[in-house]
């Protein structure tokens, strides 16, 4: 009877340590949307040595499309997000959990005609999209028409994709786009590659490059540049949470360890 006793006091004791410990790992999430790109171009294969950084439109299209391949690298600054959640949680106390991407268009039906002529009709599809180690290309200021790029004045453009990718880069993986309609974000939760969510953290530039991974897709959507309303430029969030505090750690340890030994005792 005083095993039985002594047991069930300890269980009762051992459940109450844990939800304890449970509920001080109870922690509202934060997040912090940067509402624009700092820097954003589409790179056309049709004219590979025009710049068209300050285009209102991002395209993404695969060769075999009637105008030709589009890849586009964008450029996001977290560093006023990584300045919240240091003010909020204290500097190197969160961790990133998730990094969601958010493109819109005004033309975002399926088989929409841009007005440019260069451009694709919107088609669904998928696209792939690596994180970039290189954060030093320039957008350069070509419009819709195009300026003179790589190498000329180092303005990126579609010959100097290689030398965006030779600082290295990783694969994000692949993305449907189905067009939501005009002026609607469609958004993507990016995989959190290691890569990516330390130079996230770092609070400075992040270079995302896009590219089309079938043989369908014509994705369509703004820039940084567009000056139509809404704008609806590209957005990237981050979600965040604390990490745990030492003590939580340990009395979670505490709390599993005895567990441990009442199951034990349990058997004897």
């Amino acid at each position: 009877m005083k095993l039985h006793l002594t047991l069930n006091l300890v269980k009762r004791t051992l459940l109450g340590l844990c939800l304890i410990g449970a509920t001080s790992q109870v922690v509202a999430q934060n997040s912090y949307t940067i509402t624009n790109s700092s820097a954003d171009a589409m790179l056309s294969a049709a004219s590979p040595m025009l710049n068209f950084g300050a285009a209102g439109t991002l395209s993404i299209a695969p060769a075999s499309s009637a105008k030709g391949e589009f890849d586009t690298v964008l450029m996001f600054n977290t560093a006023n997000a990584v300045s919240q959640f240091n003010a909020t949680y204290g500097a190197g106390d969160w961790l990133i959990t998730g990094l969601t991407l958010s493109l819109a268009s005004n033309f975002g039906t399926n088989g929409a005609k841009p007005s440019s002529s260069i451009l694709n009709t919107v088609s669904g599809g998928n696209f792939g999209i690596d994180w970039l180690a290189n954060d030093t290309w320039v957008e350069g200021t070509g419009s819709g028409n195009g300026t003179s790029g790589y190498p000329n004045n180092s303005m990126v453009s579609f010959d100097s994709i290689a030398s965006l990718m030779a600082a290295g880069y990783d694969s994000l993986g692949t993305y449907t786009y189905a067009p939501p309609g005009n002026n609607v974000y469609a958004s993507y939760a990016l995989v959190l590659d290691a890569s990516l969510a330390t130079n996230a953290a770092a609070g400075g530039a992040v270079s995302l490059y896009f590219y089309a991974a079938d043989n369908q897709v014509s994705y369509l959507f703004n820039s940084r540049d567009y000056t139509g309303n809404p704008g609806n430029h590209p957005e990237l969030t981050l979600t965040v949470e604390p990490t745990p505090e030492p003590a939580t750690v340990s009395l979670l340890a505490v709390s599993l360890g005895g567990i441990l030994l009442w199951r034990r005792a349990m058997k004897q």
